[in-house]
């Protein structure tokens, strides 16, 4: 990889729109009849991140970060030829540090029992099984509530 498609994180911003749109019902669109309304009114309302590798759009979140004691990952996604390459883990590290930022102890999110990929990558960041959310979704799928308890910043 070269020095000119590193990894960078950036604010979401209106012209965003039409990748974060593309992406949920790519990534979405097995979960719920809605993936584009749906994570649309999330990326505009929530705290929600960019990653580029360049200039290319590859990957978002949104997440409430609000000033609470838990911080709730709502969404997130990365293009499919980029999975596998660090960019899930590096907007994971992105939320974890904003969460931590603004005083945040535990972090939360629910991913569905069936996407082994994004189990996969929450385990290996510290996410533990909270608990399973039966036909949680609106296409019926079962979910798993993931935590992870934030250590204080040294």
């Amino acid at each position: 990889m070269r020095a000119a498609d590193e990894l960078v994180i950036r604010e979401y911003e209106a012209a965003d729109d039409e990748f974060v749109a593309r992406l949920a019902l790519d990534a979405f669109g097995e979960y719920t009849a809605q993936p584009v309304t749906h994570t649309l009114g999330i990326a505009r309302t929530l705290t929600t991140l960019i990653a580029l590798r360049g200039s290319r759009r590859v990957g978002f979140f949104s997440a409430d970060v609000g000033r609470g004691e838990t911080a709730n990952l709502q969404a997130i996604a990365v293009i499919e030829s980029e999975r596998g390459h660090g960019v899930g883990r590096r907007l994971i590290q992105e939320f974890e540090r904003l969460a931590r930022r603004r005083g945040a102890r535990r972090l939360s999110l629910s991913t569905a029992d069936s996407n082994v990929a994004a189990l996969d990558l929450f385990f290996k960041r510290g996410f533990k099984l909270a608990r399973r959310r039966e036909r949680f979704y609106p296409r019926g799928q079962n979910a798993c509530v993931l935590v992870k308890e934030l250590q204080p910043s040294p």
